[in-house]
Formats: structure tokens, C-alpha cells, sequence
């Protein structure tokens, strides 16, 4: 429920322990109060800080007014903060006040409880109960069991906890508050239309957005009318979850919505009898309804489904929501969506109007309450053995820690808890469950058996390979399948595997209960790992395939008048080897589940692209065969074959895109451009970067200033280019796949991320590759150059601390001063272009990984290095597990260049000469 917070004045400390005595005996029991031994500020706190980091963290604010409270400039600042901070206010007048001394503010706002006079003191208080359980702040917060189901299990396992389960939802008490305080915030005005709720995958998302939030703002309906919630699965609008089911069943009847008008009449529909109860409500106790209409939340859960491509009607869903928003005018999005999904939603939809909430995981002094607390609830109540909590404690690692936790006492209750008791020995028991590694073990063994036969094991595989995976760009992902696609003969085997509440199933549809699953069964993972390749060679083709269809519809349509056919081949990105492995994939007997019919005509449409340029590409390898002849002769050619291979790569695939030189000197700073085929990862995206003078280094007043970062000096940087985003492992793989880089663990992560684990010389293998195959000068960027491109500012006489300013790193993907680094508590780098870019276009100047320089560590003043180390080469911009003062534009370090660290990447500078 969270915490009330009482504000009083000092001089009615009598007062105050009254209402606070009256708020526990009546099932209040988290209030703070200063000067409370208990509760309150301990002796020797700096109480002024303590008193407003308790109101920030509070979920409601109980203002106890008299005339010493109207002479207190505190109590009034009290007021005031918590009124800025969308705290729900709840003023008691304990003493006669003259109402002509009130602060404005809470005259027009708010309704006092009187209870200044004892004959006044009932009445007052059931004022006071009143206001708090309308606000979704009832003592006995929510029933359990649910009245409609009071057999219900308190322990959900990988279910996600519904509205109805919020009496046993436990661990994220702050958190709530927090998004009920964001989300009051944006009634109120703030420009955000979309609460992002951001977390990992087995954060809690789902549980939290229906169980946490929704749940609350169900119960303050003269501020939010919340929608059911939409889950965009492959049908975003008309699956059994989509937008017309959500719609349909808030308004009592079937609704098909055809466009951002037609949802925007729908929430009107919707607003109209709550203002009219309303109303109705305030002329009954003969007062005038004024308050502003309810906010209409539409919530969706795993947003990164409408980034889908086997989502088709993704597109016209975010067309449609975001039209209807912007028509309303007093209507808010609530979406949860995987941290490594975020980039889609965060650059696709509404990319200024989003507002986070990031969830991060639980905490360690959490996971007991979750344990325990709702086994009291339980009908009849469980008994836990506390050795049993210890070892679960002990027992939890980062990785899955909620979701394996929560399998694991569902099972326990399931088996054991018949007899009201859960212990250790139930938990050891190596037949049943074999602790928490061995949970969803277990729940595999009841299905297949202890020791499975090969056919049992294969069919298991045939199940959810392909059908219920899927691995992007984001990593590996459960997939919603319908049930009519799996092989026939795996039906009765995903039967037994939903008895277990390993997969679920609703609606004809089918999916992995929850993708720590996919992680923590060991077969299950294993045959993922052995079909990684092919499982994200299908999802490139399902995604270029659907991208092809909708284009292709799209220009026909808008070509019939000319009755010109669409040039269709420029959205083909299947050929050579890429379509082969492709073919490939879509003729497995075993993938056929996963293979529509948008993929195969794709696939056709690619081979007859395939077709007509072979002819094309025959006659350059008859010419090239001939000019090697020529010049080489056939023998000494297969001996320097060699040397050939990158030439002839280099002609076909980087010199015929190179951007002169000239070009990119006459180009409007910020230009990005591609010396190989746009969009590849064979080469980076380069930003031209104008010429400019600025003061290098740092000042004496900075407070996180290092000696070796002084003097001050003035540099000029001649204009040149450098890659957009730090060099990734996609492109990594480019420079290994052609045998001029190294290989590295790394680059089994996803493509996007920060290549790292890369010396100095394997940074310049890499540069000295790009430089052969472009024929232009590539290569690390020097010491002034970093620095001015971090500093993002051509002007001399602009000094901050970031290219943003002075202010300190955020973790807020959509803050101008968000960067990754310690703060963030990350396990590793996060993908390139996460945060916002600076004001030359470049991205991550600032955190993630460090950034090797073409520089020897030298002293500003006397140009020298260190005796013991001639040179170290110098790192710039801090890493994702870097304190914030690391992360400065003037801050350096030097490292040896053979070192290889996961800290250190890399980012390239293309030099530009007059042609």
C-alpha cells in the first residue's frame, strides 16, 4: 500500500501521535512521523534531508493543519513539495483555523477531515478513511481470495500476477508509488502521452503493470478509467487481445475499429456515463462537478510485440493509438517492453512523448517478503520453515532469480503444501523437485520422463523448435504460435506440457509460459544454441518478407494510375549466399511450421530477382577472369589468389559506394554516409564532422578535474569523419569473416552491442582493413579530435563538463543526459545507440565501452610520456561499469595497446582531403 507521511507542526506533537495512533489501530500500519522511535527519524539525522526523502518515497501525504502549521514556513514548504510532486494530499484541520490563512493552494484544491473539536472527531476521521480508500489506499489493500475464485493458488509460477492477485503481490511497494506519481504527473499536464515500463527479461513486467498499477488506478475512477489490457500478440488489433477485444469489452458490446477517429469516439463513449455518475454524485451533496474528466489509460502489455514482423497489423495499430491520443487529449499509454527490445519503441512510436519507468531487478532484502508473505494469505494459511527461506535466499542468482522463484513454490505448494506446511526436506527432494536449479527439471521429467528416450526428446524438439522460438537481433524470444501450425503428432506432448504450466495456451494460440524457460532448461537450450543460425536466418526472412508484402501493396496501390509495376527488387535483401542459407532453411522438413506463405513467394520473388541479374554478374567474372589473365597469367593468379580475394571484394563491395572526399567537405555537418552498400554491416556509418576550434582539457575549478587533464589549451581540428556509434560486432564480424581481424568471445553477442575485448593493434588491424578495402585513409581517431566530438560544440568558448552540460549521467534512455555507466547497474555494454545522440549526430561519446585513441598517454604541458611506459595508449569516455565523473569529455587514461579488456572498443575517423 506504501507509506503516509504526516506533516505537522512541531508544536503539535499531540496531536500528531493521535491521528497516528488513530491511522495503525485502523489498519494504517506504514506511517512515518518524525520524532516516531519506531518509525521516525533516529537520533543524530540530518532530519530537514530525511524528512524529504521520506515525502518522495511516500505513497500520500496526511497534512495536519492549525494555526502553528499555517506560521511554519517548513510545514508550508512540506505542502508545497509534495503538491509539485503529484503527492496525493489529504489535509486534517486539528485546530480551529481561520480559513482566510489557509494557502491558496490548498483552499482551491482540497477538502479538509475535522477534527479540531472532539464532538467533530467521529465524523472527521470517517472523512479522513474515506478519502484514503478512494484513492486506492485501503488498509486491507485488496481481497484475498478473489471472490470469484476462492480456491486460487497464492503462488502464480511463471503466470504473470493478474488485477485480482494484487493482494499478493509483493517487492515493488516504491516502484508503484513511483509510476502512480508519474502517471498523476502526466494528468496533470506534463507533455509524455506514453509511461514506458522498462525492465529485463523475468523483471516482473507483466505482474507489475496488472497487479501494481492497474489494480490502484481501477480504484480511483474519478481520476483513471482504465481499459482492459491489450496484448499485441501477432494480431495487434483483431487477435483475442488486440485493441477491438480490449475496446469491446470496456464499452459491453463488439466494436471494429477502422481508424484513430473511430477509437477516439470509443473513449469518448467510454468517459461519458463516469461523468455522468459523477456529476450525479456532487449534485446530490449540492455541489458543482468541476474536476477535470478522467484520464483514459490504455495499457499494453509486451509492447515489443507490435515491433514484431509477424505482427501485420503492427503499423496500423500505432497509427491508430497514436491518433486517438493526440484527438482525446486526456488519454495515457502504460506499456511494458523488454530493455533489449526498447529501441523499436523508443525511435518507432512517439519517440517525444515517452516518460520511463525502469524496473530493475529485485532486491535481495525483497525476495523474503515474496517467499513468506503470501503464504499468510493462503486458505488455510501455509507455514514456511525458516531454513526453507534461508536456502531459497541462498540459493537465487541474478540470472531468472524472480521467475525461477516463483516456479519453484508453486511446485512446492502443488506437491506438498496439502498438509499447510512447506520445509526444507520438500524442497531437497530429489524425486519431486531437487531445489530451485532443479524446478523446471522437474516439471520436464513429469512430462518426458527422467531418462527420455531420443524419439520422446526429438518430438519435445520438434515442438518448440521452430515454432515456439525465435531469436532477432534483441537475442532469443518466445513466439506465439497457433496451435493448427505445430506437427500434428507433437499435440498430445503440448498437452502434457501446459498440465505442467511449462506452455500455456488460450484462443487456438500457443507459447512458452515465460522465457526464462528457454534459458533454463538445458535441452531446451541447447537445441537453440545448435539452431541459433538458422533461427535468425528465419527471422530475417520473416521480417524482410513481411516488409516486401506491405510494400509492394503499397505501391501498387499508389502506381495503378501510371500502370507501372513496382520496382520490387529494391526491397529483395535476400541474394548470393544470404538467399541460399535461406532456401535452405525454408526447405527443412522440421522449419516448415515457422514458413508461411508471405515467406515462400518472397523466397520466389528473390530467386527471380536472383535470375535476372546473373547474367549481369556472369559477364563482370568473365571480364575480371580475363584481366587477371591478362596481367597475371593463369598460374601466378592461383598462387596470389590470396592477395586477389580482398581486391575483388574491395571492388564489388566498398569502392563502388566510397563518398569522395570531396564531396563530404562540401557537405552540411552531420551528413551520414557509407563507404559500402547502406545498411550493411560490412562498414560503419560516418558522420562529417566540421572543422573547429575549442579549449582542450579541463579547468582548475572542476570539481572531478585530474592533474594530467590541465592546462587548458586551444586546439583547431580540421574537418573529418567519424563512425556514427562505436564499432559493433556485426561490423566486427565483417573485418573476421574477411580474415584481417581477430576473433573474440564477444562476438557471440548481440550485433548491435560495443565489439570489446580489442587491443590497440587489433582497433588498427581494424581501421588499416577498412582503409584497404575503401581506399581511403581510415583510422582511430587522435586525442583533439575525440575530445571535440565528445564536446559536440565548434565553439571556443563552450565549456561543460558533457556534450549536454555540467549535470551528472542519467539512466533514462530518453534524457539528453542519458549515458551508460555504473549508475545504470548493467551486467555489460548495452547496444549502440541506446541513449540520445549528441549535437554532431554521434552516439555514446560518453559511457558504455572506452574508446581507444591513435595517441601515446602525454602530459598537456611538457608533451612527454611516463618513463616506465612510453607509451600507453590513451582511452576516452568511460564504460557502462564507470563512475560518472569517468565519463567527462577531458577525462583520460592510458593503457598498454596489447591489453584487452571488456571495457575497451573502439571508434573510427575517416580523414578528408580536397579531391
Amino acid at each position: 500500500m506504501g507509506v503516509l507521511f504526516i506533516s505537522h507542526s512541531s508544536q503539535d506533537n499531540d496531536q500528531a501521535i493521535k491521528v497516528r495512533d488513530w491511522l495503525r489501530s485502523n489498519g494504517w500500519g506504514e506511517v512515518f512521523l518524525d520524532l516516531d522511535p519506531a518509525h521516525g527519524l533516529a537520533p543524530g539525522q540530518r532530519w530537514q534531508e530525511e524528512l524529504k526523502r521520506a515525502g518522495e518515497n511516500c505513497a500520500a501525504v496526511v497534512v495536519l493543519v492549525s494555526p502553528n502549521w499555517v506560521a511554519s514556513r517548513w510545514c508550508q514548504t512540506e505542502f508545497l513539495v509534495a503538491d509539485q510532486l503529484s503527492k496525493r494530499i489529504f489535509p486534517v484541520l486539528i485546530a480551529p483555523t481561520s480559513f482566510d490563512d489557509l494557502p491558496f493552494e490548498l483552499k482551491a484544491k482540497f477538502q479538509l477531515a475535522d477534527i479540531s473539536m472532539p464532538e467533530k472527531e467521529t465524523e472527521g476521521f470517517q472523512s479522513l478513511a474515506i478519502g484514503l480508500k478512494r484513492a486506492g489506499l485501503d488498509p486491507k489493500s485488496f481481497d484475498w481470495p478473489p471472490p470469484n475464485e476462492p480456491n486460487r493458488s497464492v503462488y502464480r509460477g511463471l503466470q504473470a500476477l493478474d488485477v485480482q492477485d494484487s493482494a499478493i503481490f509483493f517487492g515493488r511497494d516504491a516502484h508503484i508509488t513511483r509510476g502512480l506519481d508519474e502517471l498523476r504527473r502526466l494528468r496533470d499536464g506534463a507533455p509524455q502521452r506514453i509511461l514506458v515500463i522498462l525492465g529485463a527479461s523475468g523483471a516482473g513486467k507483466s505482474s507489475f503493470l496488472r497487479a501494481g498499477l492497474i489494480a490502484r488506478l481501477k480504484r480511483d475512477e474519478e481520476n483513471f478509467l482504465v481499459l482492459p489490457i491489450a496484448r499485441p500478440e501477432r494480431a495487434a488489433l483483431s487477435g483475442a487481445q488486440g485493441l477491438n477485444a480490449s475496446v469491446s469489452a470496456a464499452l459491453g458490446r463488439s466494436t471494429t475499429l477502422n481508424g484513430a477517429a473511430d477509437l477516439a469516439q470509443a473513449l469518448a463513449d467510454l468517459r461519458k456515463p463516469v461523468m455522468e455518475r459523477l456529476t450525479r454524485n456532487a449534485e446530490a451533496a449540492r455541489e458543482t462537478y468541476a474536476a477535470k474528466p478522467p484520464t483514459i489509460i490504455l495499457p499494453i502489455d509486451q509492447a515489443e510485440e507490435l515491433f514484431d514482423a509477424e505482427n501485420t497489423e503492427r503499423a496500423t495499430f500505432r497509427d491508430m493509438v497514436a491518433g486517438a491520443i493526440a484527438q482525446d487529449g486526456n488519454a495515457l499509454i502504460v506499456a511494458t517492453i523488454r530493455t533489449d527490445s526498447y529501441e523499436g519503441l523508443q525511435k518507432g512510436w512517439l519517440p517525444d512523448s515517452q516518460a520511463i519507468l525502469t524496473l530493475p531487478p529485485i532486491s535481495a532484502g525483497s525476495f523474503q517478503q515474496i517467499i513468506e508473505a503470501p503464504a499468510r494469505l493462503a486458505t488455510p494459511p501455509l507455514t514456511i520453515e525458516p531454513a526453507l527461506t534461508q536456502q531459497l535466499l541462498a540459493d537465487l542468482s541474478a540470472a531468472d532469480a524472480l521467475p525461477l522463484l516463483a516456479f519453484t513454490l508453486e511446485r512446492l505448494q502443488t506437491q506438498n503444501g496439502q498438509d499447510g506446511k512447506l520445509s526444507l526436506a520438500d524442497y531437497r527432494d530429489k524425486d519431486k523437485l531437487n531445489g530451485i536449479e532443479g524446478a523446471i527439471q522437474s516439471a520436464v521429467n513429469a512430462v518426458l520422463g527422467a531418462q527420455p528416450s531420443k524419439d520422446k526428446l526429438a518430438l519435445a524438439r520438434r515442438l518448440f523448435v521452430p515454432a515456439l522460438v525465435q531469436v532477432d537481433q534483441d537475442g532469443v524470444k518466445r513466439r506465439v504460435a497457433r496451435r493448427a501450425d505445430l506437427p500434428a503428432d507433437t499435440h498430445a506432448l503440448a498437452d502434457q506440457f501446459i498440465t505442467q504450466r511449462l506452455l500455456v495456451s488460450d484462443e487456438g494460440k500457443i507459447e512458452v509460459a515465460h522465457e526464462a524457460i528457454l534459458r533454463q532448461w538445458p535441452a531446451l537450450a541447447g537445441w537453440i544454441a545448435e539452431e541459433r543460425s538458422a533461427l535468425v536466418t528465419l527471422d530475417g526472412v520473416r521480417a524482410a518478407a513481411r516488409d516486401w508484402r506491405a510494400r509492394c501493396y503499397e505501391a501498387e496501390y499508389s502506381e495503378k494510375k501510371s500502370r507501372q509495376r513496382p520496382d520490387e527488387g529494391s526491397w529483395l535483401l535476400h541474394r548470393s549466399e544470404r538467399l541460399k542459407d535461406a532456401q535452405k532453411i525454408a526447405a527443412r522438413s522440421d522449419f516448415a511450421v515457422a514458413v508461411d506463405d508471405d515467406i515462400r513467394a518472397y523466397l520466389t520473388a528473390c530467386r527471380r530477382a536472383e535470375r535476372r541479374a546473373a547474367a549481369g554478374r556472369l559477364r563482370m567474372q568473365v571480364l575480371a577472369g580475363i584481366l587477371a589473365l591478362m596481367v597475371l597469367g593463369v598460374g601466378y593468379a592461383y598462387t596470389q589468389r590470396d592477395t586477389l580475394e580482398p581486391l575483388w571484394a574491395s571492388w564489388t563491395k566498398y569502392r563502388p559506394y566510397v563518398v569522395p572526399s570531396g564531396t563530404l567537405l562540401s557537405a552540411t555537418p552531420g551528413t551520414t554516409f557509407q563507404d559500402c552498400q547502406r545498411g550493411s554491416a560490412g562498414c560503419p556509418v560516418m558522420v562529417v564532422i566540421p572543422r573547429g576550434v575549442f579549449l582542450m582539457g579541463s579547468e582548475q575549478g572542476d570539481r572531478d578535474a585530474r592533474p594530467d587533464e590541465m592546462p587548458l589549451h586551444s586546439v583547431e581540428v580540421a574537418s573529418f569523419a567519424v563512425s556514427e556509434r562505436e564499432i559493433t560486432v556485426d561490423e566486427w564480424r565483417s573485418c573476421v569473416s574477411a580474415g584481417a581481424c581477430a576473433t573474440n568471445s564477444t562476438l557471440q553477442s548481440d550485433g548491435r552491442a560495443p565489439v570489446s575485448l580489442v587491443s590497440w593493434e587489433d582497433a588498427r588491424d581494424y581501421a588499416d582493413w577498412l582503409s584497404q578495402m575503401t581506399g581511403e585513409s581510415y583510422r582511430l581517431l587522435n586525442e583533439p579530435e575525440w575530445e571535440y566530438v565528445a564536446r559536440a560544440s565548434p565553439e571556443h568558448d563552450v565549456r561543460t563538463r558533457f556534450s549536454w552540460g555540467d549535470d551528472d549521467p542519467s539512466c533514462d534512455f530518453r534524457a539528453a543526459n542519458g549515458a551508460s555507466f555504473a549508475g545504470c547497474e548493467l551486467e555489460g555494454p548495452l547496444p549502440t545507440g541506446s541513449f540520445r545522440s549528441n549535437a554532431f549526430g554521434v552516439y555514446d561519446m560518453h559511457g558504455n565501452v572506452f574508446e581507444w585513441t591513435q595517441d601515446c598517454f602525454r602530459n598537456y604541458a611538457t608533451q612527454l610520456a611516463d618513463a616506465e611506459n612510453p607509451c600507453e595508449r590513451v582511452v576516452r569516455g568511460g564504460a557502462w561499469d564507470f563512475q560518472a565523473r569517468d565519463l567527462r569529455a577531458a577525462f583520460r587514461y592510458g593503457f598498454d595497446q596489447r591489453v584487452r579488456m571488456r571495457i575497451i572498443g573502439l571508434r573510427v575517423a575517416r580523414s578528408l582531403h580536397p579531391d
